[in-house]
């Protein structure tokens, strides 16, 4: 139980949830509480992420929620997970409601970061489902900005699923706060730039104040966080090109979590060159001289046609 949750949430739900009879709690997040629970009319098994603010200061996590909703009702793709409805109570509308339930498909299993390494060629099929989902997103328009094993399920059956899109945004998108994981985050999420557009002069000046935003979000920063993913799953430690954010040192790692800076290949023999080449370009600090999602999932399809049937067939 998270002691960050306010007065409200800290209990467990009991009973019934926004008409959904609750099961189980199964995990929370910075602000929301995750139940599995089951719709009374149907049986149907789901997740459902809820999130109560009791201030303005706790606002921005319901309005993470409706963008979570907003993005992933635009979206249907098998290795991303599927979002049903969002529930409000205490209002008619749920843009002013303060307690949200955002109704998810509900998937058995543990992220990437709690299981052992998969196999080379399970690796390459799960690199190339995320790169095949985060491609789906793109065109329709967004980025979702936080990719990293965490946010990566895989089940017994062999299926990949990406999950949380609460950082996910509309292609282009400058951030007004720093948002990204340590290990993962792209350059440009991190770099600050400056709009004389923002906020209002204080009382008596008479120059408008500079807001602080950060660099677009594009295509290529979901190629930096997926690239960076790859290297932690085959290492299970970070590339030393994730440290490049001496403006936001809560993001910087310890020694002893980094990797070397050479090729994965180089250390580790199993890893095929072409897929250590392939990370180690998409890596690349300008996002310019990264390569596109379509490359990098014509060269995992490339990898995936060169294993061994047998390697294949019992991964």
């Amino acid at each position: 139980m998270s002691d960050d949750l306010p007065p409200a949430q800290r209990k467990m739900a009991k009973g019934t949830l926004f008409g959904y009879r609750v099961r189980k709690h199964i995990g929370d997040g910075a602000w929301s509480r995750v139940y599995e629970v089951e719709d009374i009319k149907t049986h149907t098994a789901y997740a459902l992420k809820h999130v109560i603010s009791e201030g303005d200061k706790q606002d921005r996590y319901l309005d993470q929620l409706r963008a979570e909703w907003e993005i992933g009702s635009k979206l249907d793709h098998p290795a991303l997970r599927k979002l049903v409805a969002l529930e409000h109570q205490g209002t008619w509308l749920a843009r002013n409601s303060r307690d949200l339930g955002l109704v998810m498909e509900l998937i058995d299993a543990q992220p990437l970061s709690e299981q052992r390494r998969p196999s080379m060629p399970e690796c390459l099929q799960i690199f190339r489902d995320v790169a095949g989902a985060l491609m789906h997103m793109h065109s329709k328009g967004f980025v979702h900005a936080d990719m990293k094993p965490l946010n990566i399920l895989y089940t017994d059956d062999r299926r990949t699923k990406v999950i949380d899109l609460g950082q996910a945004a509309k292609i282009g998108t400058q951030k007004i706060r720093l948002q990204g994981s340590p290990g993962f985050i792209a350059p440009e999420q991190a770099t600050e730039t400056r709009s004389p557009k923002a906020e209002k002069p204080p009382r008596g000046g008479d120059k408008a104040k500079e807001s602080k935003l950060y660099e677009p979000v594009t295509e290529l920063t979901d190629v930096f966080n997926f690239a960076a993913t790859m290297y932690w799953i085959l290492m299970r430690l970070h590339t030393p090109a994730s440290q490049h954010t001496p403006t936001a040192k809560s993001l910087m790692l310890p020694p002893e979590r980094l990797g070397p800076a050479t090729p994965i290949h180089e250390t580790h023999r199993e890893v095929p060159q072409a897929l250590s080449m392939l990370i180690q370009e998409s890596l690349e600090r300008l996002p310019t001289r990264r390569k596109p999602m379509s490359w990098i999932a014509s060269q995992l399809d490339g990898l995936i046609a060169q294993m061994p049937a047998a390697a294949t067939a019992s991964a």
